[in-house]
């Protein structure tokens, strides 16, 4: 019995300097997609400090400063992307039984990784726990859960978004997920930690 840890678990000030280093990127050409493989992907990449890692299905990059990003796209294709997800921590259980001890992790741990990102990003719109009244059921336009599986699931665990401070910056979501079955403690289950950057719904077409 016991937790297992993610196979790079970042810590909070590696999550800052990820956060920093993207002060600058050029937001509007990353919702545009990269290139397919080859010399115009690697170049592609190269103007945000990116290296390209994987390219099955989607393309996966490593920034300057060692992080791992994915690069989303709808329907399996690489263009245009919807969002680019840093994997940041997790906790998981070897049995059921120690689900009880990974929920307390993650209670633990998201205090740490939130307020690293708001050293950042500064104070968030809205942050809360699975339980909270005022938990939102989308974030700009975006659905979260529907409010029965939430409460069920107590997925997300913890969330935490900023709105674009600009026309061309990106909505940014902290939040911690569960597999399914971990709060009911039916299996062995885990907690992941991510951040999320999503385009502005205007960008993609959305009122």
């Amino acid at each position: 019995m016991g937790l297992t840890s993610g196979p790079q678990d970042r810590t909070p000030q590696e999550l800052v300097t990820e956060l920093r280093g993207l002060t600058d990127v050029d937001w509007p050409t990353v919702w545009s997609g990269p290139p397919r493989p080859g010399q115009g992907l690697d170049m592609w990449c190269a103007q945000f400090g990116w290296t390209p890692l994987s390219f099955e299905r989607v393309l996966q990059v490593r920034t300057e400063t060692g992080g791992e990003f994915v690069l989303n796209a709808p329907g399996g294709s690489w263009a245009p992307v919807s969002a680019v997800s840093h994997w940041v921590w997790s906790a998981g259980a070897e049995t059921a039984a120690d689900n009880p001890a990974v929920l307390a992790e993650a209670a633990r741990a998201w205090p740490v990784y939130l307020t690293a990102a708001c050293s950042a990003l500064g104070e968030p719109a809205w942050e809360g726990a699975w339980d909270a009244e005022d938990f939102p059921d989308s974030v700009v336009g975006a659905e979260i859960a529907d409010q029965e599986v939430r409460v069920e699931e107590q997925d997300p665990y913890r969330l935490a978004y900023w709105l674009p401070p600009s026309s061309t910056a990106p909505l940014i979501v902290l939040h911690i997920a569960l597999a399914v079955g971990t709060a009911q403690h039916d299996w062995d289950g885990a907690a992941n930690l991510s951040v999320q950057f999503r385009p502005r719904p205007v960008e993609r077409g959305a009122v």
